[in-house]
């Protein structure tokens, strides 16, 4: 799998549908007019700048409201920080009163411009379309479907038509909005858990929003940083920049690769856990944005005093371990779990030692999850009856742990997965008393789901921050979807507390899904089908949004696929001729284990 900033680079910039000037690479955007200054592209060193650049047109003379109102929507995705242009097709008045930022309408095709009554000096022009989603106003994302209605008014000013009412935001449609913006991560840290039995330094948790690829990008993401977390996301996070605005940004002149932040904060120097937090928080971000163009970031204080800088080490502090050795498998016939090297050639991989490796297994064993660190594997028994843990060392033991089902064969327990903490998650599928569970010390502990609306949790993959999870649904017709939801921690060391909570589609289009395995720390990689489709794996963010090499090549009796939140890992899946496929950079499978299935990373 490439890596997070390199799939961004796979798809070329998607031609603009609407009628746009447009000039090519190497044309400087217009400098914003806030206290935020320019970060410059060519000092970054990434591709930005290589882009198609879209510059607005000013109003013509003797544009009729309709034509008028096209251009003014042409106006706004231009390349121009402030939509000075855009404003100038508005009455002064609205032009004070307009609210851009506020939100961005994204419409599956060009918007319908529809006149209404048109009078000597007034008239009415409604917009239409049909909705696929939209942008809040702190830039996040979420998927939204329907018709989509707007009325705008005019007026003449000098003989001139000008819109003198219009709602506050933006319309644009899919392909424009795939051109104009790119969708980034800011980083919070997870909110403490108050059931654990010791402090531990959180974890950084990716909040994905969309910028405007060419109009500032860094310093855009720095003051979205400082304003917090998405909605959704804020009750499971935390943010140095409590109360804290970013005022300023700028590349060093000795070295591009070092950013300097000032910041509203007093007095920095003599609060450096908190000024670590914040550097840590804007890196992450930065690198995100621009890997390989940020390796330092300097936190100034509100008189520009050096408060602290961070580098990439004090980021490793508060991110989650990768998983440890590669790919798992079963051999199809024994059971046995494999350890399959991603550099192994086609063939067999080798038995883990312990219990799980053995030929002749003391009990049959069905799903498998191994821990992070790889040390230690459960394992829930072929019939979904009953979950084990062991130990993937020689003289391991086979424990069984309280965990049971009575559900029918089949339906009992799901495929468990742990967290980057070590809890462990799993759900039971019985029809009569459906659950999720997260055990922590062999102990089990009940998890309330909320907003299923008489669904059931099918399966479950939890992200190594422990604040999201995927959830695999089904209704009462046994369709499956899959939506994310996050967690949050409550209680005491003695008497935990987890509520999933703010349920939401990541996939809507795909109306049954099979399988869903995290892709990276802000993506999954899902196997379903569309409406009447064939069942395909493909990549989606965890806020809906998909990916810009949204499908991935499908198996004929694709069954399941296997990734993880390192994105330099390659995808991995089985099918029902008994082979597990890795999919290579050309976008093709390729068997590397035969007479195999259900490949699994750590996790």
């Amino acid at each position: 799998m490439p890596r997070r900033t390199d799939r961004r680079r796979l798809a070329a910039a998607l031609p603009v549908a609407l009628p746009l000037v447009l000039l090519l690479a190497g044309c400087a955007a217009m400098p914003d007019s806030g206290d935020v200054s320019e970060v410059n592209a060519a000092e970054r060193g990434d591709d930005q700048n290589l882009q198609v650049r879209v510059f607005p047109v000013h109003p013509q003379k003797g544009l009729d409201p309709q034509e008028l109102l096209q251009n003014f929507l042409d106006a706004t995705i231009g390349d121009e920080a402030g939509y000075t242009t855009a404003k100038e097709y508005l009455t002064d008045d609205q032009a004070r009163r307009w609210r851009p930022e506020a939100k961005v309408v994204v419409l599956t095709g060009n918007p319908a411009v529809r006149l209404g009554t048109v009078g000597d000096a007034r008239a009415q022009v409604t917009v239409e379309g049909s909705r696929m989603a939209e942008l809040d106003a702190n830039k996040a994302f979420r998927p939204k479907d329907g018709v989509f209605h707007a009325s705008f008014t005019f007026k003449k000013v000098g003989g001139e038509w000008r819109i003198s009412r219009l709602p506050d935001g933006l319309i644009v449609n899919e392909t424009n909005f795939r051109n104009v913006y790119e969708r980034v991560n800011r980083y919070f840290f997870a909110a403490a858990d108050p059931s654990l039995p010791s402090a531990r330094a959180p974890m950084l948790v990716p909040d994905p929003i969309y910028l405007r690829r060419r109009i500032d990008p860094l310093s855009e993401a720095a003051k979205a940083l400082a304003a917090g977390p998405s909605r959704w996301l804020a009750p499971a996070v935390t943010s140095a920049f409590d109360g804290v605005t970013v005022l300023s940004q700028q590349v060093g002149p000795d070295d591009g690769k070092v950013v300097t932040v000032r910041v509203s904060a007093r007095d920095l120097h003599s609060h450096q856990e908190t000024c670590r937090r914040m550097g840590v928080q804007l890196l992450r971000t930065f690198t995100d944005q621009a890997a390989n163009s940020v390796d330092r970031v300097v936190v100034t204080d509100r008189n520009g005093a050096r408060g602290c800088e961070v580098g990439d080490r004090q980021t490793e502090d508060f991110t989650a371990a990768g998983p440890t050795g590669g790919l798992y498998y079963q051999d199809n016939g024994s059971r046995r779990l494999m350890a399959l090297s991603s550099a192994e050639d086609p063939g067999s991989g080798t038995a883990v030692p312990g219990p799980l490796g053995e030929e002749q297994q003391q009990a049959r064993m069905g799903s498998v999850a191994v821990r992070r660190d790889g040390e230690l594997a459960a394992a829930v028994l072929h019939d979904g009856t009953a979950l084990y843990e062991v130990g993937l060392t020689e003289g391991a033991k086979l424990e069984r742990t309280t965990v049971t089902s009575a559900a029918p064969k089949g339906q009992g327990l799901s495929e468990p997965s742990w967290d980057g903490r070590g809890d462990l998650w799993i759900a039971d599928r019985n029809p009569a008393a459906p659950r999720v569970l997260m055990l922590r010390g062999k102990q089990p502990y009940p998890v309330r789901v909320e907003g299923l609306g008489g669904r059931t949790v099918q399966g479950l993959k939890i992200a190594s921050d422990g604040t999201r999870v995927a959830l695999l649904l089904a209704n009462a017709d046994g369709l499956r979807t899959v939506e994310m939801g996050l967690v949050q921690h409550a209680g005491t060391e003695d008497e935990p507390q987890v509520l999933i909570t703010g349920l939401r589609p990541v996939a809507p289009q795909l109306v049954d899904v099979t399988a869903v395995s995290w892709a990276d720390s802000d993506q999954l990689v899902v196997l379903g089908k569309e409406a009447e489709g064939v069942k395909h794996p493909q990549l989606v963010g965890v806020d809906g949004s998909a990916a810009e090499e949204t499908t991935l090549q499908a198996i004929d009796g694709m069954t399941r696929v296997a990734a993880c939140e390192d994105p330099k890992a390659a995808v991995y899946a089985d099918a029902k001729d008994h082979k597990i496929y890795r999919l290579g950079p050309n976008g093709q499978w390729r068997a590397v284990a035969r007479d195999a299935t259900a490949p699994v990373y750590p996790g």
